[in-house]
């Protein structure tokens, strides 16, 4: 892998960029102090803006590293950061990510997320040059599962009661995506499209 820290993402409604501490009202007004989005994730609720201060600028201060991706998703609509993609592990001897994501029930059902992750898996496959994406979701969290599928990602298996967030103790499931799958699937919708 070739790593490119946190760069500028685009798509059709969303800019997925950097964290600064001038977004740090919006950040906790818009997800970090909902305790509905954060019920089957595994950091708490943000009691005041100082907890979601303090996360920022952990996160700001390590941009710099070139292994650290931590975006903002910003709804062009509104100019304003609504959640968050992540890659929340790694392996770089197998070429292997991890994905997080959150986003502010003001925006769920709306395609947003899915349209975050797959903008990402394509940067992380085509630029870094990744092997294998994955991402777990509490069971119970059926559209995080909706929108790994959206993206391509396929169900790998359930891991009972291998999870903590929020809500407890949790089954994860396992969602999963390699390069040659990606590749593959890209190559024919070139096909199809000429």
């Amino acid at each position: 892998m070739e790593h490119l820290g946190t760069i500028e993402l685009y798509t059709e409604r969303l800019t997925l960029r950097r964290l600064t501490i001038n977004d740090v009202n919006k950040v906790f007004n818009n997800w970090t102090s909902d305790s509905e989005v954060s019920k089957f994730l595994p950091w708490p609720t943000h009691e005041n803006i100082d907890v979601t201060k303090t996360v920022l600028e952990n996160w700001i201060e390590k941009y710099p590293q070139k292994d650290f991706y931590q975006w903002a998703i910003i709804f062009n609509e509104i100019n304003e950061p609504i959640g968050t993609i992540t890659v929340v592990g790694k392996n770089d001897r197998t070429k292997m990510v991890e994905i997080g994501y959150c986003i502010g029930k003001k925006w769920w059902n709306k395609g947003i997320t899915s349209e975050a992750l797959a903008s990402v898996i394509k940067f992380l496959f085509e630029n870094v040059g990744v092997n294998r994406i994955q991402a777990f979701h509490d069971s119970r969290n059926l559209y995080s599962g909706k929108v790994m599928e959206k993206c391509g990602m396929k169900l790998e298996g359930k891991l009972k009661q291998s999870g903590l967030n929020n809500s407890g103790i949790c089954d994860h499931c396992l969602y999963g995506i390699v390069a040659e799958d990606y590749f593959e699937k890209k190559l024919e919708k070139q096909k199809t499209s000429t």
